[in-house]
């Protein structure tokens, strides 16, 4: 495995090296490739450190927003519990109702009760009334014509 601080030191004394030989005599391809290899080493650093930065900044705002979508979240489902319990009671009422309407069915049906009661006795009067009026008319017939007989 590749150390990156092994590495960094060693590029950061080779280029303090050549940086001290600067002025004094000419730089070699090899120097030069050193030299730009430190710049971009530097260049990546700085890019690292602007993207951490950067990604710090974006975290920092996307949990601000989270928290704020949290709220958000949390406040709706508030408002739909609270539209629930309102439905939940209007329910209750309306089964409270039900209630009221099946207590008048059953006293009109103890009235029906009763008028059927009352209709049985109507029928049963009615059913004597018929039988003593049948008996009463053939009494009376037959003594007409017994009397009709009987008569000159």
């Amino acid at each position: 495995m590749f150390d990156d601080q092994l590495f960094e030191d060693w590029l950061d004394n080779k280029t303090n090296a050549i940086f001290l030989k600067l002025g004094e005599e000419a730089l070699s391809s090899d120097e030069m490739i050193l030299l730009v290899l430190k710049a971009q080493t530097n260049h990546f650093e700085h890019l690292d450190k602007d993207l951490r930065t950067e990604t710090a900044a974006l975290n920092k705002e996307l949990r601000e927003e989270m928290i704020l979508l949290r709220k958000d979240m949390d406040l709706r489902f508030e408002q739909v519990n609270s539209r629930i319990e309102q439905v939940d009671k209007h329910f209750e009422q309306v089964d409270r109702r039900f209630e009221q309407v099946d207590k008048r069915f059953e006293q009109v049906d103890k009235r029906f009760e009763q008028v059927d009661k009352r209709f049985e006795v109507l029928t049963s009067r009615i059913d004597h009334f018929m039988v003593w009026s049948f008996a009463t008319t053939l009494t009376v017939g037959g003594m007409v014509i017994a009397a009709i007989k009987f008569l000159p």
